[in-house]
């Protein structure tokens, strides 16, 4: 059955059908890779609708889904899992409501001692785009050392070197201050940042992620808080 496209996509984001026109109107949505236009009437089981750059999947407009993204600034300490039997210190208790009653899922994990933006979804297809190489995606992380940086350190770090088996490296270094770099990556191994500059010589005392792609963190946001995320937004993760 077809359906007006700007109904659907403000059933999707849970935003008002003028909101929706608006974003039909500015060429933010292809139909099948053509621009759509206001009237529009697709339908949900065979049509490709792309909003921004995001393609949204058959099942997500399906008309009992609607699709949440929220961020969350992530707390140090807190285990990027659903469940732990070791620790109790997961994410579960920060998940949204709205979330927290259906299969949720995280994009971009963060280690135990590391806090900052995090992505919660309910749509698989949307993470799976997120978290993929191919989307490559900069996240910036605000790192605090126990020492000055030594600017000579910059292009080694950037080139990369082997640490326990792997090639570690960053895409690219901002200083700070003396004691304070930011570090961009765009596929991150596993605690990357604190390995590789432990190879360095260098402790970190503080590791916050900012961003990913243009969207930052949302400074009004205290640990463990969280907020929705609008479609504006969703367009910035794949903006650079």
């Amino acid at each position: 059955m077809e359906e007006r496209l700007q109904k659907v996509i403000a059933r999707l984001y849970g935003i008002s059908r003028r909101h929706a026109e608006e974003l039909i109107a500015e060429g933010n949505v292809l139909v099948n890779g053509i621009k759509a236009c206001l009237g529009t009437k697709i339908d949900c089981g065979r049509d490709c609708i792309i909003i921004g750059n995001q393609k949204i999947s058959s099942n997500a407009l399906q008309r009992n889904f609607k699709q949440e993204v929220w961020m969350l600034f992530k707390p140090q300490g807190v285990v990027c899992t659903h469940d732990n039997p070791i620790s109790n210190n997961t994410l579960e208790p920060y998940v949204p409501a709205p979330l927290r009653r259906q299969k949720w899922l995280f994009v971009g994990r963060l280690d135990k001692d590391s806090e900052g933006l995090l992505l919660l979804t309910n749509d698989g297809d949307f993470a799976n785009r997120v978290a993929h190489p191919s989307a490559n995606i900069e996240k910036v992380y605000r790192v605090h050392l126990d020492q000055p940086f030594n600017l000579a350190h910059a292009n080694a770090l950037k080139q990369g070197r082997s640490c326990q088996g792997e090639w570690l490296h960053f895409h690219s270094i901002r200083v700070v201050n003396s004691r304070k770099i930011d570090v961009v990556l765009h596929q991150g191994k596993r605690r990357e940042i604190r390995r590789l500059l432990l190879s360095f010589g260098y402790q970190v005392l503080r590791l916050k992620r900012w961003k990913i792609g243009s969207l930052i963190l949302d400074k009004r946001l205290a640990p463990g808080q969280s907020r929705r995320l609008t479609p504006q937004e969703l367009r910035l993760i794949f903006e650079r």
